[in-house]
């Protein structure tokens, strides 16, 4: 009998840790972004997307560490090493097949900022390219879609701060941002939001948790299934109405949630 219950013992403890491995495998990153996630003045990340994702990973039973790192270092893990999650992720088409999805998590609105005053006008995006230099957050999607879009102006920073400081001591003429972000890091600087005023919205997208596309589809839809029961059960909207921010609608189009 005593035999009979060890190997019992032994077959549970040798499950559970495979379950636990599969959770452990991952590693999760994320960025300072506006009031998504971010780290407040006790020096603790927070955010609304920052709460939900907690609550996915309370829902799952997982214990994955979020790491907060430059936007840059974060994209070149999850684009080349496998089991590595990232968010808040713009989708792009460009994107599609680089990573798994499950969200959308947030929106945004990318726009073109300039200095107050500087009496810039742009209708078209077309528009924004006859300008010295436009400042871009190194890697991030908006630099890369002005790149798709032909831009040679843009003058790309590391960390996304000095691109408003540069715009404030006209070192640029444009800034690529998004509305989401902007007062956010304005704040951080204790730069007033009336120092720069928007010139061009550049699109409106959706942002998600991108996934290596390394990564075992068991643990991707084990967060897809995590993220659809919390939005259906009412929990991402409490989580967000706490913070002022309407839950995402933007879809992925032609693409499941769940990936198969």
């Amino acid at each position: 009998m005593k035999k009979v219950t060890f190997k019992v013992f032994l077959v549970l403890f040798i499950f559970l840790s495979a379950s636990s491995a599969i959770c452990s495998e991952l590693t999760l990153y994320t960025e300072e972004s506006a009031k998504s996630h971010f780290t407040d003045k006790d020096g603790k990340l927070t955010g609304y997307v920052y709460e939900f994702v907690l609550a996915m990973q309370k829902k799952m039973g997982d214990t994955t560490p979020i790491e907060m790192v430059p936007w840059a270092r974060g994209y070149h893990f999850a684009t080349t090493q496998p089991n590595v999650a990232i968010f808040s992720t713009t989708f792009t088409e460009e994107r599609r097949n680089l990573f798994k999805w499950v969200g959308p998590v947030s929106e945004s609105i990318w726009v073109l900022y300039a200095k107050a005053g500087s009496g810039i006008k742009i209708k078209t995006l077309e528009d924004a390219k006859k300008f010295k230099s436009i400042g871009t957050y190194k890697d991030d999607v908006r630099e890369q879609f002005l790149k798709e879009k032909g831009f040679t102006n843009l003058d790309s920073a590391r960390d996304d701060k000095l691109n408003l400081k540069k715009l404030i001591a006209n070192r640029i003429d444009l800034w690529a941002s998004s509305l989401d972000r902007t007062p956010f890091i304005a704040q951080e600087l204790g730069v007033p939001m009336n120092s720069i005023e928007p010139v061009l919205t550049m699109l409106e997208k959706g942002l998600f948790i991108a996934f290596s596309k390394d990564t075992p589809d068991k643990i991707v839809n084990k967060w897809a299934k995590a993220y659809d029961d919390l939005r259906s059960d009412g929990t991402m909207e409490a989580i967000y109405k706490k913070w002022d921010i309407p839950v995402p609608k933007y879809q992925i189009p032609n693409i499941d949630q769940v990936n198969d």
